[in-house]
């Protein structure tokens, strides 16, 4: 056999193998408790965190919450209540949460839903497959478009003199006199003039660096 015919044939074995591997990763969960509109805590006390998406903090851990947590958090409530879920697992992150994709009985994966209603917004990582990546960008623009959920107060929030500075390797965009900022490598700074121009090009912002607002009291 040639060995570029060989490299393809070993290639798409590859690809079929980790296809194998990710489904039978698949499976049936409950889930317990809700902190936040991005994290479970599964029945068996495993923790899951939902995979490209961000929500607002909620102030378990760290005090007063950001403006749509309650909501965020709610809505995933009753989207992880309704009956038992199918986790798909990506990764494990540095907490030691799993990292991964939550469908209902319906097929609807909860972590688009909730970019869908304007609930969360993208947030890139780099073991997601670029097809859901992509999808959920999708559902993010719908959001944005429609002005729902958290999006009508954002996105009025200004960029700073000089623009928001984004990475086009993380998916971050930084404050200008963030010391991240000053990092990024040219071949991977992109400047964004608008929240708006940030958030449609899926990038998020980085922690700390963005003055999302805070619930009202």
């Amino acid at each position: 056999m040639p060995r570029r015919q060989l490299r393809l044939w070993l290639l798409l074995a590859t690809l079929l193998l980790q296809g194998a591997l990710v489904a039978a990763a698949a499976e049936e969960v409950h889930v317990r408790w809700v902190p936040d509109g991005d994290t479970v805590r599964l029945v068996d006390g495993r923790w899951v965190r939902l995979a490209g998406i961000d929500a607002p903090e909620t102030g378990v851990r760290d005090g007063r919450p950001q403006y749509y947590a309650a909501e965020a958090r709610a809505r995933l409530q009753t989207l992880a209540g309704a009956g038992p879920l199918r986790l798909d697992v990506s990764a494990t992150d540095r907490y030691g949460r799993l990292v991964g994709w939550l469908e209902n009985r319906d097929g609807e994966l909860l972590n688009e839903v909730l970019v869908a209603e304007g609930l969360a917004f993208v947030y890139h990582h780099a073991d997601g497959t670029r097809a859901l990546q992509q999808r959920l960008l999708a559902a993010q623009l719908r959001a944005m478009d429609a002005q729902r959920g958290f999006w009508p107060e954002i996105l009025t929030l200004p960029a700073p003199a000089g623009g928001w500075i984004g990475n086009r390797r993380s998916h971050r965009f930084h404050a200008p006199d963030s010391p991240h900022a000053g990092r990024i490598a040219e071949r991977n700074r992109i400047v964004f003039s608008s929240t708006e121009a940030a958030f449609r090009a899926g990038h998020a912002p980085a922690r700390g660096g963005f003055p999302w607002p805070a619930a009202q009291p």
